[in-house]
């Protein structure tokens, strides 16, 4: 026992530094495997609770509302009121309501007590102002934070005993209906069955925004700026919309106790936790029956009518509403986030691959440092069993205390608390290598000389490697089929295939290189041997001898280059797609957009101004019935582009070359009262209708008279349909929508619909402040206008966490691999070594200078990394591209299709110069090493 020991020590101590190197490796991949999943699984939580914070600043991502009920019983009426002593109460029940699971919460973050619409009847001067006064009084909950005070004060507390209740207005609302401090308000509702119900207000205060663009005015707009419509009347008067602030027991101080009683709504705040990815499917499910538990915990049996009954505290209540934001955000981030685990599993796979290579490198290097005692051993008679099982012994607690080690430092150095788990498979595939490798190269290393020498069996393995190289390529090719056909988003988990095939293809490209790469060499060599010189012809003799020992190098080379080039592609793909997907979605350089074909108002562009120009579009949705054929398209996306303006703002603009197709696209009459004009369409539904016209009908509330009839006239080709100018009033169309595009011209004929969409597309001066541009444009459209600013666009996208940890997984698995490789070269060179060095010795004794052996080594190696440049830049760039559907990044981009693949020419440069320079080094240091040895001075026949 104790002489077993002594053995293993013994033999131990000679490979010390190498089973040190070993170790190092085998923790490292099992750290990676602990760690790893974990840290990125943090930044997709991050990621989530970023997009779920930057949704909370506008409208509420989830809300419950409710309105009060009418009571003929004047008993009942009496439960009606005061209303702001329920709302607490109510809120802490609609939260109490939802189960959420662990780690994630629901708040009221704003109560909002909306009361009916009302129309003023005095004062007379504010009737006089305009066709109609509407006036909507709400209690915000939080509204007194974000205003001040420029007159009187706020309505807060009841009113004195038989006088009307308190509303504040906005100072612009004030500045529109010419209402000051004092005044009272009548207001009546619309009549219910002929009886007018009057209502009375004092005016209490007049307010302003402290910071008119902070979050609460972006949510509530229109209690600052009032709407104005023109009435369409010759003496040109609006309808003015106003909203004021009310105290919300408002409802009882109300003359009329038949008044429509007020809609409660409860703003609700989502937090999520650390492991926000994991907890937004089970918010997702408490979502779906939260209405359910609103029901069941709130309403209870039915009125004498039949009807359910629900509460607020005390107070008879309807059904309680759900608005839910968060689903459609949570199912479009989980979307992005298979792809994300996609891409970041290529990146992984590449990383463990490089580093199981690493492992055998260094096992081989093992091995053959030990070739000569093992030879010894076997010659004086020891076993192979027992050889392997020696190696075995010194190998295995390394191996497995690394392991371990590994593990453990990797789960410490972890976060916690995040959605990921430790990938235990990872670690046991690099310890598994590791001590299945041992023995099976130790067997091939000691097993009995005559059967090595066996020329039979040289023959028999060269058939097998053909066979395992046609196993390979094959693989390979099947993969990228199968991966294509499949297309992108491979399951929930990691993506095994996209991740595999990859690798599989830069295996298959190794192979190649070595089958071909020594065939040109040894062209080259017989080019040299013509020359004057022996130097270059016998280094890439040697270079090509050594090319299928070189192998592993090979492969580490170019799969770390690989990934190294194919992540910059993505990354610079993902960075140009960007900027496509913000002018896609912005249009210019600012776009205002609103809801219903409104007529923008007027946006100064003179001298002075910060705005070049604008273009205005309009969308409607139109059924289409072909006027020979009688075939039938219903929900017809028909928009508007005044096409002068866009030529103008845009003259390369390739919708605007389409447009040219029309003319100037005015309605022409068909008959007296029919009209007809040109559009665009898409190729194949111009293909099938462009010989006759259809009727278009628009669901509008006023018709036009006669029929209106579209011809088309043009065809959008895809890069009038990708063109940014189109983004904003269609990037919201379902999937397969029938697209026609007419010139402004006809808007005259069109009636507006008020479920199209309208787009003011502004286009700033150079040098101006595009904020500057939004500012002055944001009222063109309304105060409710969606304003959408390029720059923010762009800078909402590269911000994005998903995007930024596809970018962050390159990087790290690149600079990992890059180290890995660099160790497994280095392993490589030393084990490949010895036969430069004796070619070297040989040159040396025959008079060959300290420089030209320098050149020797360059020569001999300069051809891998000739090879490796060559193969990793090929697979880098190629690979994005024959994956096709199944490796799709538009996820980060946005815009109307896969951006284009765009290669980071200067990275792969930095990579191509860091290779050579890698090369050379290694020469160098050979060739020192060398001439420190005085190899020159010796010839040594056995070797080095």
């Amino acid at each position: 026992m104790t002489g077993g020991t002594r053995l293993l020590r013994s033999e131990a101590r000679g490979d010390l530094p190498l089973l040190a190197c070993l170790a190092v490796l085998v923790a490292v991949l099992a750290g990676i495997g602990a760690a790893g999943p974990v840290v990125l699984a943090g930044q997709r939580d991050q990621a989530l609770r970023h997009r779920v914070a930057a949704a909370q600043h506008g409208p509420a991502l989830v809300s419950v509302s409710t309105a009060e009920e009418v009571f003929d019983d004047p008993a009942l009426q009496a439960h009606a009121g005061p209303v702001l002593s329920q709302t607490a109460a109510g809120g802490e029940q609609v939260v109490g309501t939802a189960t959420l699971p662990t780690g994630s919460s629901l708040t009221v973050a704003r109560t909002v007590v909306t009361f009916p619409l009302l129309k003023v009847t005095a004062p007379q001067s504010t009737v006089d102002r305009a066709s109609t006064t509407s006036l909507t009084p709400h209690h915000v909950s939080d509204a007194a934070a974000h205003l001040r005070y420029v007159a009187g004060g706020p309505p807060g507390g009841r009113a004195p005993a038989g006088s009307p209740p308190g509303i504040a207005i906005s100072r612009a609302a004030a500045a529109l209906t010419g209402l000051t401090v004092g005044q009272q308000v009548t207001a009546q509702e619309e009549p219910l069955l002929g009886v007018f119900h009057s209502t009375y207000f004092t005016v209490s205060g007049i307010f302003e925004p402290v910071d008119p663009d902070d979050d609460f005015w972006r949510d509530q707009p229109t209690l600052n700026q009032p709407q104005s419509y023109p009435d369409g009347t010759k003496d040109g008067k609006a309808n003015v919309s106003v909203q004021g602030l009310v105290d919300a027991d408002a409802a009882a101080e109300m003359k009329d106790d038949a008044i429509t009683l007020p809609t409660i709504t409860w703003e609700l705040r989502l937090g999520l936790g650390h492991d926000a990815v994991h907890q937004a499917a089970g918010v997702l499910s408490a979502l779906q029956a939260y209405p359910t538990d609103l029901a069941g915990s709130m309403c209870g049996s039915s009125d004498p009518m039949g009807r359910e009954q629900c509460e607020m505290g005390n107070v008879k209540v309807g059904t309680y509403q759900l608005d839910d934001r968060f689903t459609p955000l949570a199912t479009a981030f989980a979307g992005e986030d298979v792809q994300t685990r996609e891409l970041a599993s290529f990146a992984g796979a590449s990383l463990f691959a490089v580093g199981l290579v690493t492992v055998l490198v260094a096992i081989r290097l093992l091995l053959r440092r030990r070739a000569d005692d093992l030879a010894l051993q076997r010659s004086r008679g020891a076993s192979s069993t027992g050889l392997v099982l020696l190696r075995t012994a010194i190998t295995t607690p390394v191996v497995l205390a690394a392991a371990a080690l590994g593990w453990f430092l990797g789960r410490w150095l972890a976060p916690t608390g995040t959605s990921g788990s430790p990938q235990p498979l990872l670690a046991l595939l690099g310890t598994g290598l590791a001590l299945l490798l041992v023995p099976l190269l130790t067997w091939q290393a000691v097993r009995e000389p005559a059967v090595a020498r066996d020329p039979r069996r040289r023959g028999r393995r060269r058939g097998r490697r053909a066979v395992l190289e046609a196993t390979a390529l094959l693989l390979a090719v099947a993969g990228t089929v199968a991966l294509r056909a499949r297309g992108s988003g491979g399951g929930d988990g990691v993506d095994l295939q996209l991740s595999l095939v990859p690798v599989l293809l830069a295996t298959a490209a190794v192979l190649l290189l070595v089958r071909i790469y020594p065939l040109v060499l040894r062209l080259l060599a017989g080019q040299a041997r013509r020359g004057s010189g022996v130097v270059a012809f016998v280094g890439l003799r040697r270079a090509g001898r050594d090319a299928p020992a070189t192998a592993l190098a090979l492969f580490v080379l170019v799969i770390t280059l690989g990934t190294a080039v194919f992540g910059g592609l993505v990354s610079r793909s993902i960075a140009d797609g960007g900027a496509v997907g913000a002018a896609w979605s912005a249009g210019g350089d600012v776009a205002v957009l609103q809801s219903g074909n409104v007529t923008p108002k007027p946006v100064p562009s003179g001298a002075g101004s910060p705005v070049r120009t604008t273009v205005a579009e309009h969308r409607r949705s139109v059924h289409l019935v072909g006027d020979v054929n009688g075939a039938t398209y219903a929900g017809v996306a028909l928009v508007t582009v005044d096409a002068a303006r866009l030529a103008a703002a845009e003259p390369g603009s390739p919708l605007v070359r389409a447009l040219a197709a029309l003319g100037d696209g005015r309605p022409v009459r068909t008959d007296p009262t029919d009209q007809s004009f040109p559009v665009l369409t898409g190729a194949a539904f111009f293909a099938e209708e462009s010989k006759e016209t259809l009727t278009a009908t628009v669901d509008a509330a006023v018709t036009v008279p006669g029929a209106l009839h579209v011809r088309p006239a043009g065809v959008l080709d895809p890069a009038a349909l990708a063109d940014p100018a189109l983004g904003p009033i269609t990037g919201g169309l379902p999937a397969g929508t029938v697209l026609m595009v007419a010139t402004g011209a006809a808007d005259a004929v069109l009636p507006g619909q008020l479920t199209g969409a309208t787009a003011l597309l502004v286009y700033d001066r150079p040098g101006a402040d595009p904020r500057a541009a939004a500012l002055a444009a944001g009222d063109a459209l309304g105060p409710l206008a969606e304003i959408r600013l390029r720059a923010d666009q762009l800078a909402q996208l590269r911000d994005d966490g998903l995007a930024r940890l596809v970018s962050t997984s390159y990087t790290v698995c690149t600079l990992l691999a890059v180290l890995f490789g660099l160790l497994a070269v280095a392993l490589e060179l030393v084990l490949t070594a010895r036969e430069r060095n004796r070619t070297s010795s040989y040159l040396r004794t025959l008079g060959l200078s300290g420089g030209a052996a320098t050149f020797l080594q360059i020569a001999q190696l300069l051809p891998l990394a000739a090879a490796a440049a060559l193969g990793g830049v090929l697979i880098g760039v190629l690979e994005p591209r024959i994956l096709g559907p199944a490796l799709s990044i538009r996820q980060f981009t946005g815009g109307p299709a896969d951006p284009a693949l765009r290669t980071d020419y200067r990275l792969t440069l930095l990579l191509g110069l860091g290779l050579g320079l890698l090369v050379l080094g290694a020469a160098v240091v050979e060739s020192t090493v060398a001439r420190t040895r005085r190899l020159g001075a010796v010839l040594r026949l056995g070797g080095t």
